[in-house]
């Protein structure tokens, strides 16, 4: 699949939330509550430190989306110091098992190496365990020191990749 990942086009956001937040309510991954803030990528994207990025087809259609912020900003939620943040990755059901979730997160390590940033950092759930594959697989190591809970008895995983300026992630698959 041929996909261009980028910031979101403001012709795009709809499409970017739409997608994140019917992402995680068909896989169960987010309460009803919280599916208003996953739709919501236009302000993620006018947020000071947060960028709302999509990997968009050839044919111009938004198939996946992430968000990446930096430590400071409103969305960030685990980065510290020099530490860029991996928030809401998601691929549309018709994309999935296409490279499209693994695009989107080489693209977020390529841009903190190119802004000096120390590392990527991101939480998952511990039932994701297929997003988790493919972190331990691009070299992202467990941090359990940092996991934490956005509600009692919800817990998140923490995964962190140190990054250096013009280092590349490994080949793709």
């Amino acid at each position: 699949m041929q996909i261009t990942i980028r910031e979101a086009l403001p012709n795009e956001l709809d499409a970017a939330g739409e997608l994140t937040a019917a992402a995680y309510a068909d896989d169960a991954l987010a309460e009803p509550a919280y599916l208003p803030r996953l739709r919501d990528a236009a302000a993620r994207h006018a947020a000071d430190g947060t960028w709302q990025l999509v990997a968009v087809d050839a044919g111009g259609t938004v198939v996946g989306a992430a968000v990446y912020t930096v430590a400071g900003s409103e969305y960030a939620d685990i980065a510290r110091g020099a530490e860029a943040e991996l928030r809401m990755l998601a691929t549309a059901k018709t994309a999935r098992g296409r490279g499209v979730g693994e695009a989107l997160v080489r693209h977020c390590l390529d841009r903190a190496g190119a802004e000096h940033r120390d590392a990527l950092v991101l939480s998952t759930k511990p039932q994701m365990a297929a997003a988790q594959r493919l972190y331990t697989r691009l070299g992202f190591q467990r941090i359990p020191e940092r996991d934490w809970e956005y509600a009692p008895g919800k817990a998140l995983l923490t995964f962190r990749m140190p990054v250096t300026a013009g280092t590349a992630v490994g080949p793709a698959d």
